[in-house]
């Protein structure tokens, strides 16, 4: 129903996993911190993570039947402390003139049903360890918007699951009616999976598992194609995503929920220490996989973390938003246009900087080889071109040569064009000193195109 193949299955994290593999990963405290909001708020905001103003806790009956609710006119949240799945949250829009309460979906409470719903939170209802609770109320964040387009029934946010401090996969999810005007898959809202390094919405499910192609544009009165839809501040919402993880280090395995203020940009509005796996759904893509691949890795920096979610993680899909994909006919032996860091000076006699876009570029010769998974590069063109700075080598992998002897070869982030078509990806660094050609082309890279077998 969703297009997923057995070979994706077999990259997909499954719940057994994740609780025996990688939530070791998280420590108790580190748990306890993300289990409680309060504790979580306080945490991210002394880092400097931007969070949405607190209004008032309650940490029991008498607190909370005492609260002065001519304070509370306008947008205001109620939250289970220990909630979890969105269960117990009422999000009011507005104070009415009978002294009612307008919610986010439409619906009316009144105080009395307000104060009886506080209530249960205090008893423990929609606790996550079935114990007692406590409530805040903090401010809802004004939708950017970009949202309102497609939402009338909550606030859109964005989910990122960080491991190793490197984002490895994220979604939008998007309230409707049938979620209650919550941001909740298991209730019925969208989840749009999100291309990490263009930020660009890719595939869509409703609920957990229906697949859904377009959803409702507002702006526009009418259904648009779920893919196709930019994220602003998209390198920001990466950082607020890793700066979670730092500011709790005893979670290394999380997804940081963000919501995007019109005015104030990306703000956390609570870290998940037992993220879902829905998320693998909406991008038609494993965790397992990804995790895998930066498990061992040193994260030098937040540069560095969005580098390796970029170049390793990076859709081929993005590129159909920009252009409608045609498979196109390349030969054995291709000119690329390899990118070059700003302000850097190639040290090459024969081939002159051009221009692709914005961006500066210099043609390279390179050689289709189906027979390798990863495209690969010269070791002395890659410093050439300036591709071999510390800032720029992802991580290093260790081999083994046809001579026994173990090397550990440079993996580096490099952006090229291809018959005008953009690749971001990962190329290992080899010496090609006596091959003709200093480029070579693994399949990782060739999906979409036909290689000609005439002899050129």
């Amino acid at each position: 129903m969703l297009g997923i193949n057995l070979k994706q299955y077999r990259q997909f994290l499954t719940k057994n996993e994740r609780n025996k593999v990688y939530l070791r990963k998280n420590t108790a405290e580190g748990r306890a911190i993300a289990d409680s909001k309060y504790r979580t708020k306080r945490r991210l905001a002394k880092a400097g993570v931007q969070v949405p103003k607190l209004i008032a806790r309650f940490k029991n009956t008498e607190e909370w039947e005492n609260f002065d609710w001519s304070k509370i006119e306008e947008n205001v949240v109620i939250k289970p402390v220990s909630g979890y799945g969105g269960e117990g949250i009422v999000i009011i829009r507005k104070k009415l003139k009978n002294s009612d309460f307008l919610l986010m979906n439409g619906k009316t409470m009144s105080l009395e049903e307000i104060k009886l719903h506080g209530g249960e939170i205090l008893a423990g209802r929609y606790s996550l360890h079935g114990s007692t609770d406590s409530i805040i109320i903090e401010e809802r964040i004004k939708i950017h918007p970009m949202f309102l387009n497609y939402t009338r029934a909550g606030t859109p946010d964005i989910g990122v699951v960080v491991y190793n401090q490197v984002p490895v996969m994220a979604f939008l999810r998007i309230p409707t009616i049938k979620s209650g005007g919550k941001a909740n898959l298991q209730q019925g809202a969208y989840g749009l999976g999100i291309d990490l390094a263009t930020g660009i919405t890719t595939f869509g499910v409703e609920g957990k598992s229906q697949e859904v192609k377009k959803i409702y544009d507002f702006g526009k009165k009418k259904l648009v194609k779920v893919n196709g839809i930019k994220i602003p501040m998209w390198r920001e919402v990466l950082e607020t995503a890793i700066n979670c993880q730092k500011a709790i280090p005893g979670l290394g395995f999380l997804r940081a929920d963000v919501v995007l203020d019109k005015e104030k940009g990306p703000e956390v509005l609570e870290v998940n220490a037992r993220p879902g796996l829905s998320i693998q759904l909406c991008n038609k893509a494993g965790l397992k996989r990804r995790i895998e691949k930066i498990d061992d890795i040193t994260v030098r920096s937040d540069e560095h973390a969005i580098s390796l979610a970029k170049y390793l993680f990076g859709e081929k899909f993005a590129d159909k938003v920009v252009e409608k994909e045609k498979e196109k006919r390349i030969q054995p032996l291709e000119i690329i246009k390899v990118r070059i860091p700003k302000g850097f000076k190639p040290e090459l006699q024969k081939s002159p900087i051009l221009k692709q876009g914005k961006h500066r570029v210099v043609e390279v010769r390179a050689k289709v080889d189906t027979g390798a998974f990863r495209s690969s590069i010269d070791r002395n063109l890659a410093e050439k071109l300036g591709l071999l700075s510390s800032e720029k080598i992802l991580y290093f992998r260790h081999y083994k040569s046809s001579l026994g002897k173990h090397k550990d070869r440079p993996v580096i982030g490099v952006t090229f064009w291809l018959q005008g078509k953009k690749v971001m990806t990962a190329v290992n660094v080899a010496d090609r000193d006596k091959l003709r050609t200093k480029f070579l082309l693994g399949r990782k890279d060739l999906e979409g195109f036909l290689i000609s077998a005439k002899k050129i």
